[in-house]
Parts: C-alpha cells; sequence; structure tokens
C-alpha cells in the first residue's frame, strides 16, 4: 500500500476546492455590496445586519472547506493537488476577510 501512486482526484480535496472558490466569490461579492451601500448612503441596521451574517455564515462554510481541505490531504490514496489548493484558498480567504472585518471596525468607530 505505501508505494502505490494515487492515481485519483479525492472526492474531499474537490469538495474542498470547489466550496474555497465559492466562498470567495460570494465574500467578494457581500464586501463590493457593504461597500457601494456606504458609498451611496443607503446602508441602514437591517442591511448592516443581513450582510454581517452572509459573512458569519461564508466563514462557517470556509471553516468547513478547511477541514475537508485537511482530511482531503491525509487521504493516502489519493491526488493531493485539490486538497492543497482548497486549503491555500480558504484560509487565505478566512484571514484577509477577517482582516478587513477587523480594518472595517477599525475605521468606523
Amino acid at each position: 500500500m505505501e508505494g502505490q501512486v494515487a492515481l485519483r482526484h479525492g472526492a474531499l480535496g474537490v469538495t474542498s476546492f470547489v466550496m474555497a472558490v465559492v466562498v470567495l466569490i460570494l465574500i467578494i461579492v457581500l464586501f463590493g455590496v457593504a461597500g457601494a451601500m456606504k458609498a451611496a448612503g443607503t446602508a441602514t441596521a437591517a442591511s448592516n445586519v443581513v450582510v454581517g451574517l452572509g459573512i458569519i455564515v461564508l466563514w462557517v462554510l470556509d471553516l468547513v472547506a478547511i477541514a475537508l481541505g485537511i482530511a482531503g490531504a491525509l487521504d493516502k490514496t489519493s491526488k493531493k493537488t485539490f486538497p492543497v489548493l482548497g486549503l491555500v484558498l480558504a484560509i487565505g480567504t478566512a484571514v484577509i476577510s477577517a482582516g478587513l472585518v477587523v480594518l472595517g471596525m477599525r475605521m468606523a468607530g
């Protein structure tokens, strides 16, 4: 079993990668919507709550993508390309979006 070469992409790794890409795109859209509402002066407390809850939901999905990426990377019978790409995208998305949220909170207060 040790000397075998992985010939297929595992479902965990592909799922991690796809989830990380979807979360990245949706985070960019939510930050864009929040910025556009702020610039247009149409941001209300209710819209801010909806955008904030959307970001929190996407962070939870990002954590799931990270967990799937780790599980896919530990699977010895599959290739490691998609799990590693999923991990890099998911961790990068989480760190950068959390940094932007912290930066926005510091500038607002």
